[in-house]
């Protein structure tokens, strides 16, 4: 009898994992709350930061170990390329050319102390469109509040859709 209970109920075990499925997270219901609210916030905030550019609030919004990764298409096949976040904000700091970056329809998703946020996005340089792609965020939650511990990014430069946000509008960030 125990060589038939124990593949049945291995079985059986199997069966109720694979139906079972994933368990909601704040962001997923249609009213957010306010973690995933807090989340989307720091995320735009970012960006307002990076377009400004205010290292000094980029740094605020970072984890002190946050990392920036980027994924650019090209004739060789994709490139990727790794930055920490001190070279990120050296770059910035360094920077003379007006940068706007802009997100819309975040896709939030909140565990805990740990948040996810999946945009689609569009970058202007010197005010001229420059690429589109999608941004994730990951986010960890602690003494500071919400801070962003990772970036992760395409660039497509070709084949854009307009975003629903419009022609940019330097005042209006």
């Amino acid at each position: 009898m125990r060589a038939f209970f124990l593949p049945g109920l291995v079985g059986f075990l199997l069966l109720m994992s694979a139906c079972a499925g994933p368990v909601p997270s704040e962001g997923s219901g249609s009213v957010p709350g306010p973690e995933a609210v807090a989340v989307t916030e720091t995320a735009s905030a970012l960006l307002a930061a990076l377009s400004a550019p205010d290292t000094a609030r980029l740094s605020q919004l970072l984890t002190p170990d946050a990392m920036i990764y980027s994924v650019r298409e090209g004739e060789g096949g994709p490139s990727l390329r790794a930055v920490t976040r001190s070279a990120f904000l050296e770059s910035l700091g360094n920077e003379e050319q007006e940068l706007l970056e802009r997100m819309w329809s975040p896709r939030v998703e909140v565990d805990g102390a740990v948040a996810m946020v999946w945009t689609p996005y569009d970058f202007h340089l010197n005010g001229e469109f420059s690429h589109c792609g999608t941004d994730v965020f990951t986010l960890l939650k602690g003494s500071k509040g919400w801070q962003v511990a990772s970036i992760t990014y395409n660039v497509v430069r070709e084949g854009c859709s307009p975003g629903p946000l419009g022609s940019p509008n330097r005042s209006g960030i």
